[in-house]
């Protein structure tokens, strides 16, 4: 009986049949539960005496005994991979080249033999721990196990010279085992507004942020790049994620003159790739340009269904507003002050890019006081004593800017230069004493929002401005050594001629790599004429000017002609038409309404084209007047009344002839 009731229970789970719904309750499984629910089942099935009814889904079904023998082949015991010295020496040198060039990539990376380009810790290199491995006692005492001890020098003579170097490298001030008297005065430790962005907090954000990230963008200030530079991220990326790719922005760039930007972006971009940029919802720079190459970078990443770009950098470099700039509207919050973003946040670029906004970090440097105010990692209202700083500001700006900004003639201090401000301002306490705190604060934050003109001179900048005088130098040079033989030449000239060759190599090698049109930025600040240098100078300076640009002019040029052509023609029909409409009247409506469509389309057309430039077809020469630019202006805004005119009326004309 009970064998009938397991072999009912075995056919009804294992072989199921069709059941009507609701005949025998509806609490009933179907055939399609039952096979769903043995699914879940992956354990192996055994009867009572242990024989597999039912294995696993991989087990395998080789018999137990069963002899398995292996192929007898050479391969399994030779090289998988064999490479040659020379070939490997010729690799590590072209891979050496790639890694220096900013621009150059490696592609599928695990594919090519790293590890045998890493050089191995050398044993005489690497650090012994003698102490751990043969004591005091064992060597020297009265229970030395071994005769001679191990010394790093075999002669008394080397002793007393390594004695004479160790003596001549010591630094009392880094030696801390050095006894020293206690005079009872100490530094005054930093105020807490001054360890602002070297929180935990600020950097578990900035290693989330690259740990997220395929590129990072380090956002820097063109007034002072190398001052918001960190070499320690940098390191940091080399050493841990070298897969990550670095890039470097300059931002704020209409602060500073076109040429100062352009020497910066060469030079940084000798170590990473370097963008100018402005950061504007109106009118910015460098937009198109960033965007070509994150695109760029997702191409790179083509097995990635997206990729993460992390922006980095000081507090109030701008991180923020470049994110806006290039979404072209208000994603983040953005304010003239230190310390607005406190926590990252990703933004939408593009359906496979993605931009992740991180807090502004400090980053450890042996920076006082007064250099953490100016680079605006402060807020200046938080500080204590602000006067103490104004001194650093006189310094560093030039005097006919503050002069030109406060209308000051002259000062004596920065005390003096602060009373003249308060008494030219108004800012004054009770008995007409000047309130310096306010006043120094307002001089503080006009450096900060860019309102008094400063910038670091780049590195050659001096070469940089004789540019000119070396041609001309270089020209005289060689006039010299053909009017004389090549053996009375005298070597001091050739040598001169080698260097001038040389630098105008150098230059020309370091602005191959710039590729914006910097003669498009906005200049805000007005410099004086020995701070400014004029942008074109050939064959150097600007190369991003092409011949492209003067085609598309020159078809600009022309299409404007035609149009005008075509506006002189129309209102020549319009006074035939109205003089003789039976020539009108002879002509289909058909064919009337194809000139009519045709007319549209190209006055259209070039509307467009106009809007889209911002009728700037006719092209903006740096040395135009101002006279010729508000003249061209005039006549764009006289051609766009025109146009739509015509159109408004072959549009009325066009219903006229329908009907």
């Amino acid at each position: 009986m009970s064998l009938c009731i397991t072999m009912f229970i075995f056919f009804n789970i294992f072989y199921p049949t069709d059941r009507v719904k609701g005949a025998g309750g509806n609490n009933m499984r179907d055939r399609a539960t039952i096979k769903r629910l043995n699914m879940y089942r992956q354990k192996q099935r055994c009867n009572s005496r242990g024989k597999v009814i039912k294995p696993l889904q991989y087990q395998n079904t080789v018999a137990p005994g069963t002899v398995a023998r292996v192929e007898p082949n050479i391969k399994w015991f030779a090289n998988t991979r064999v490479i040659k010295q020379s070939s490997l020496q010729k690799f590590q040198e072209e891979m050496n080249a790639v890694k220096k060039d900013p621009y150059r990539v490696v592609m599928r990376q695990s594919k090519l033999p790293m590890s045998l380009l890493h050089d191995r810790i050398k044993a005489h290199n690497s650090k012994v721990h003698i102490l751990d491995t043969e004591t005091f006692e064992t060597t020297f005492g009265p229970k030395a196990q071994r005769k001679r001890p191990i010394l790093s020098v075999g002669e008394l003579k080397d002793f007393a010279e390594q004695a004479e170097v160790s003596a001549q490298s010591y630094n009392a001030e880094k030696d801390r085992d050095l006894v020293s008297e206690d005079s009872g005065v100490k530094d005054e430790p930093r105020e807490e507004i001054f360890k602002k962005g070297q929180s935990k907090r600020i950097w578990g954000e900035l290693y989330k942020v690259i740990d997220s990230s395929d590129v990072i963008i380090q956002v820097l200030d063109a007034r002072d790049p190398l001052g918001t530079r960190s070499q320690s991220i940098e390191s940091y990326l080399k050493k841990e994620k070298p897969w990550k790719h670095l890039i470097f922005v300059l931002n704020k760039c209409d602060l500073i003159p076109t040429w100062v930007t352009k020497r910066w972006v060469a030079v940084l971009s000798q170590e990473y790739p370097t963008l100018a940029f402005h950061a504007s919802l109106t009118n910015s720079f460098g937009k198109g340009s960033l965007i070509q190459l994150l695109r760029q970078f997702g191409k790179l990443h083509s097995d990635k269904k997206q990729i993460s770009i992390g922006f980095i950098g000081y507090p109030n470099v701008g991180k923020s507003s470049v994110i806006n700039t290039l979404r072209s509207k208000k994603v983040c919050n953005v304010a003239p002050l230190a310390g607005e973003t406190k926590v990252w946040q990703y933004i939408t670029l593009m359906r496979r890019i993605f931009l992740i906004d991180c807090p502004g970090v400090v980053y450890p440097s042996e920076d006082s006081e007064t250099d953490i105010v100016l680079k605006g990692v402060v807020q200046v209202e938080k500080i204590r004593n602000p006067e103490d700083h104004i001194g650093a500001v006189l310094e560093r700006a030039k005097a006919e800017y503050i002069q030109k900004t406060y209308r000051i003639p002259s000062w004596s201090s920065a005390e003096d230069f602060l009373e003249k401000l308060a008494f030219r301002t108004g800012k004054l306490l009770k008995g007409g004493e000047p309130d310096l705190s306010t006043v120094s604060k307002m001089v503080l934050n006009d450096w900060q929002r860019g309102r008094i003109p400063f910038f670091v001179k780049p590195p050659g900048a001096q070469p940089m401005l004789e540019m000119p005088e070396m041609e001309t130098k270089q020209e005289e040079l060689g006039d010299r050594l053909e009017a004389q033989d090549v053996d009375g030449a005298s070597s001091s000239q050739q040598e001169d001629q080698k260097l001038l060759r040389q630098n105008k190599e150098e230059m020309q090698k370091i602005f191959s790599n710039v590729k914006q049109n910097f003669g498009k930025i906005n200049v805000a600040p007005e410099f004086s004429e020995e701070d400014l240098v004029p942008v074109e100078i050939p064959d150097i300076l600007d190369p991003s000017w092409s011949e492209d640009e003067d085609e598309q002019d020159e078809e600009n040029e022309e299409d404007e002609e035609k149009v005008e052509e075509q506006i002189g023609g129309q209102q020549k029909e319009e006074s035939s038409v109205s003089e003789s409409p039976t020539k009108a009247e002879k002509k289909s409506t058909c064919d009337v309404n194809k000139e009519m469509d045709e007319k549209i389309a190209k006055l259209k057309h070039f509307l467009d084209r106009a809007k889209s430039k911002h009728f700037s077809a006719i092209r903006f020469v740096p040395f135009r007047t101002l006279q010729d630019t508000l003249q061209h202006k005039q006549q764009d805004q006289k051609m766009f009344k025109t146009l739509t005119t015509n159109i408004e009326f072959l549009q009325n004309r066009m219903s006229k002839v329908m009907i």
